[in-house]
């Protein structure tokens, strides 16, 4: 039995085609990629490659966040560590946050603003498979961009890896972070908009809500780079259990609450 019919799909290419023509959509979906995977890293690269650690703010508060295990490390090493497993981590969780919700806003509150959900109510579609393909897509093309921005980060985190002499990246934190956190927070952005969709009068309005579900990843960042804590492969783990767990509640009021007189709202 086929997951998606092929009517449910046409909903999907439907989808992916007004989300790309959507000019804020296609921007976030391309330039928040480049900015947290390709230009933060290089421009940390080459700045702590050419600027002396001396001439540096911070440095000696930033040197006591790297493991014991790691304290013989230059400290150009050590910086590059900690932008590689510390700061990182946070920009890239922002891409399939701000990725889902952005794919969200426009296929659900824009095909009301567009005038075109009369249209797709009227379709032999129910309204579940309505809501299951729009999911499924948004979830697709946020994975798609956050797959795709993993790649580009990993060429240019390598790239800096040889260049400083130091061991690969890839660790289980970052193993979790890729395939069970970014998935899960993917899944819960674009829930979390479905449930805002039928309170806002329009595409920007909704994709202005996202700004409040972006506060944890601002949390979690200010709590690591200030020593509170830090963050390990358990622990975000368990992080991705819990939002995880949240999104499964999520889906099951999202999909009451898609009804047509909420969307016809």
């Amino acid at each position: 039995m086929k997951f998606v019919s092929s009517a449910e799909q046409a909903v999907v290419n439907k989808d992916f085609g007004e989300i790309w023509n959507t000019k804020m959509a296609r921007n976030t979906l391309l330039a928040l990629p480049i900015i947290m995977v390709v230009f933060l890293p290089v421009m940390y690269l080459v700045m702590i490659f050419f600027i002396p650690a001396d001439q540096m703010n911070g440095v000696d508060q930033m040197l006591k966040l790297l493991p014991p295990e790691f304290k013989s490390f230059t400290v150009q090493q050590s910086m590059f560590y900690i932008m590689t497993n510390v700061v990182c981590p946070m920009f890239f969780l922002m891409i399939p946050l701000m990725a889902s919700t952005v794919t969200a806003a426009c296929s659900f509150v824009g095909e009301k603003e567009r005038g075109t959900i009369q249209t797709l109510l009227l379709t032999p579609l129910s309204l579940k498979s309505i809501f299951k393909a729009k999911v499924l897509g948004c979830i697709i093309l946020s994975g798609i961009s956050t797959a795709i921005s993993f790649v580009v980060y990993s060429i240019v985190i390598s790239i800096g890896d040889i260049i400083l002499k130091m061991p690969f990246f890839l660790n289980w934190n970052w193993l979790v972070l890729v395939l069970l956190l970014a998935p899960s927070i993917t899944v819960f952005g674009v829930i979390f908009m479905v449930l805002v969709s039928g309170r806002s009068k329009s595409y920007m309005e909704s994709f202005q809500t996202s700004g409040y579900i972006v506060l944890p990843i601002v949390l979690l960042f200010v709590g690591q780079f200030t020593g509170l804590f830090q963050l390990n492969a358990i622990i975000l783990l368990m992080i991705a259990v819990g939002v995880i767990l949240v999104d499964l509640i999520l889906w099951f009021l999202a999909a009451r609450s898609f009804t047509p007189e909420k969307l016809l709202k």
